[in-house]
């Protein structure tokens, strides 16, 4: 059986799917380490994960969620993930939050840059040129 044949293309499909869903960074983040968590168990089964991914993120109510889970909450002003700490009367409280704000352009000063990571692309054709194929 080659890659093709196998259920890894359909879960690779998947996992981008889920980035054009969610489109959240530390949303789709916390879904792939569950997808790897899952992955541990069963590895020689993708089809399995890729059936479990849909049922991965679910829409909950205030009063629905529990003390020590994960959640992603979206506000009329931001998006936060974090684990409910406490519920309240009139909320929850979240430890170890994380916020993404996506301003439609920053300016950052080069005195504050501490260092720059930048994404390669093209990488392969690079290393190994005779691997890059025309796109059908």
């Amino acid at each position: 059986m080659t890659f093709q044949e196998s259920d890894y293309p359909n879960l690779k499909k998947e996992m981008i799917n889920l980035i054009h869903k969610y489109k959240n960074p530390a949303l789709v983040v916390e879904v792939l380490k569950e997808i790897w968590e899952t992955h541990k168990r069963i590895p020689i089964y993708p089809g399995i994960i890729s059936t479990c991914l849909p049922y991965m993120v679910k829409e909950k109510k205030i009063e629905e969620v529990r003390k020590g889970e994960r959640v992603f909450v979206r506000t009329k002003t931001f998006e936060i993930l974090g684990t409910v700490k406490s519920k309240k009367k009139d909320g929850i409280l979240l430890e170890n939050p994380e916020t993404a704000r996506r301003p439609k352009s920053v300016e950052v000063k080069k005195r504050e840059i501490k260092n720059i990571l930048a994404l390669e692309k093209g990488v392969l054709g690079k290393i190994w040129p005779t691997l890059v194929f025309k796109e059908k």
